[in-house]
């Protein structure tokens, strides 16, 4: 098991940096050498601490500063599916596609057409199994270990984190494959501490991921791959068995 620490300010900063990619000069151009590309290519499904799923794919071809282009006189397919071109607020295009589904056992090839129609493929397969039950329980003894677990995960190829986030940052937990197949994971009360301070009852946000990656074509510059799919849970930490704290030995109310 490995710790990751991400401090609050650190979050910040990458935050930032994302909030600041930029339409790239590359975009009024017409782009025959993949080599100026850098596809950031990212197919996400997340279920949120509300038990909504939301599932997005976003594609970005970056430049050399990290700026996203849109292809002139080029284009994004995605199993022969054309992409449609979106921009962020800082003015960024990506590519997208509407109502994307990740279903398992499927290969995702992103054709990438450069304005020469010289085709550049990004290709991967999505698991063969999704993030099952995902257990966690709504209260618990910030004083002792939490026990998480989930009954099927994939675990062939695939890169699995626990994250933890408080008000104060976030800590992630990166699970071995000997706890990727037994299901559980112990989450120490120090990281409650390091994410959540205070003596007052306070909420953590618990969070299972996975990650897969696939392959890129050499012949762009660098890039990457990967299908991301995530399950949150929310908890409230407290002092002791606080769950029971105003419970009083009443009879039942029985209606009539």
């Amino acid at each position: 098991m490995k710790i990751i620490k991400k401090a609050f300010f650190i979050f910040v900063a990458t935050l930032f940096l994302f909030s600041c990619k930029e339409n790239s000069p590359l975009s009024d151009v017409e782009l025959n050498n993949p080599g100026l590309v850098s596809p950031e290519i990212t197919l996400s499904k997340h279920k949120n601490e509300l038990g909504i799923t939301n599932t997005s794919l976003k594609v970005y071809l970056n430049d050399k500063n990290n700026n996203s282009i849109n292809l002139l006189k080029g284009s994004v397919e995605l199993n022969n599916q054309p992409l449609g071109v979106h921009t962020e607020i800082s003015g960024a295009p990506y590519y997208s596609f509407d109502n994307i589904q990740l279903v398992p056992k499927r290969k995702y090839q992103f054709d990438i057409k450069m304005a020469d129609d010289k085709v550049y493929p990004c290709s991967i397969y999505s698991p063969e199994k999704s993030i099952g039950e995902f257990d966690v329980p709504e209260y618990h003894d910030r004083n002792t270990s939490l026990i998480v677990s989930w009954d099927k995960i994939n675990i062939d190829d695939t890169e699995c984190l626990i994250e933890i986030e408080g008000e104060l940052g976030s800590e992630e937990i990166v699970l071995s494959t000997s706890q990727m197949k037994a299901g559980t994971c112990f989450i120490t009360p120090a990281l409650f501490n390091i994410v959540n301070k205070g003596e007052m009852q306070k909420d953590v946000l618990i969070t299972l991921r996975s990650i897969n990656y696939g392959k890129v074509d050499p012949r762009f510059n660098g890039g990457s791959i990967k299908i991301i799919e995530s399950v949150s849970r929310q908890v409230s930490l407290g002092d002791g068995d606080f769950t029971k704290e105003d419970e009083k030995d009443y009879e039942a109310y029985r209606p009539k």
